[in-house]
């Protein structure tokens, strides 16, 4: 792992532990075990670091979904790549941090209000996501095609919620049988 990428991912740890305000410059020197220097030469300041962590560990899993070629999907095709796209950064939170999706939840929301057009960009991921959603639902004769995307999409995020209030609880095997 280049140390970029190592800074990254140690950045994302001490977000996940602290949060933006409570994880200084200091504490990353000191977690990365890397000089003051190293570090500097990488990211100028924690905002621009923050940005970049909430990057690859947010916004990289919104663009693997390709919302364009949803389209043309019937109902089941478009419910199994949401089940994959809500359930593949489940685990690599689980293996970063023991305390888990809800850390994951609090770094995502604290996002909204750091990260200059993170909160934006996932308004707009949703936003398209139910549109494409509801058509489906239109080919499928539903009767509010809308209020049945809005379900479909809140039943996956019903989940990532209950595995942060039950993180003992397999939430692979339920996302299986669902």
């Amino acid at each position: 792992m280049d140390t970029r990428s190592h800074l990254i991912e140690t950045a994302f740890k001490l977000f996940l532990d602290k949060g933006y305000s409570s994880t200084s410059m200091a504490n990353l020197v000191e977690s990365s075990k890397l000089s003051k220097g190293a570090v500097y030469h990488h990211f100028e300041n924690k905002e621009k670091l923050y940005i970049e962590v909430i990057d690859k560990y947010f916004l990289f899993y919104f663009k693997q979904v390709d919302l364009d070629a949803m389209k043309d999907m019937n109902l089941t095709e478009m419910d199994i790549i949401l089940k994959d796209f809500f359930s593949s950064f489940i685990p690599k939170t689980i293996t970063i941090t023991p305390k888990g999706v809800s850390r994951h939840f609090i770094l995502f929301f604290e996002a909204f209000e750091i990260h200059p057009t993170f909160k934006e960009y996932v308004r707009n991921f949703y936003d398209k996501l139910r549109k494409v959603l509801e058509t489906g639902f239109k080919k499928n004769k539903s009767k509010n095609p809308e209020n049945d995307a809005i379900i479909l999409i809140s039943k996956y995020e019903g989940l990532l919620f209950w595995q942060s209030v039950f993180p003992e609880q397999n939430i692979e095997q339920i996302l299986l049988e669902i």
